[in-house]
């Protein structure tokens, strides 16, 4: 091994699918979430030590809490727009995304923290519908993605 460390390589491809919806509660409150099965090879990648939450308060909500359908379509539409904002070169990636209690949250993984703040921060005042607040942590274990993947299993 050389003086220097390398970055760990990021993989060639991200799998497109398959998703999974998840069901449960929180605080009472239903909870809906669309999982990235297709990443489950690569949870944990050295790479993409970090987790990226973006969340939005929803601003139309039908009597169970979730969206309304002219909700959801603004939001599935925001969504692209932010994959296509953060997805690039394989930097991050879109794992879950969790609809409850009000809130739209979508959870990425990255390799590169910093970059992917600032392509949020470039891209944030282009959405004119909803505030967006963004969160970076530490994640090397993706247990985020875990508890959601396999709800069951030890992590």
């Amino acid at each position: 091994m050389g003086l220097f460390s390398r970055k760990p390589s990021l993989p060639d491809a991200i799998p497109d699918g398959p998703w999974s919806m998840v069901q449960g509660a929180q605080d009472g409150q239903l909870m809906l979430a669309r999982v990235h099965m297709g990443v489950d090879s690569l949870a944990g990648h050295p790479a993409y030590g970090f987790r990226v939450g973006i969340a939005t308060k929803m601003q139309a909500l039908a009597n169970n809490g979730m969206p309304t359908p002219e909700e959801n379509t603004t939001l599935q539409a925001l969504e692209e727009r932010i994959r296509n904002a953060v997805e690039v070169d394989r930097e991050a990636f879109l794992v879950i995304a969790i609809t409850c209690g009000g809130v739209k949250e979508w959870v990425f993984y990255t390799s590169n923290p910093e970059s992917t703040k600032r392509r949020m921060q470039a891209f944030a005042p282009s959405v004119q519908t909803h505030k967006l607040q963004m969160i970076i942590e530490p994640d090397d274990k993706w247990t985020v993605y875990r508890d959601f993947a396999h709800p069951r299993a030890k992590n």
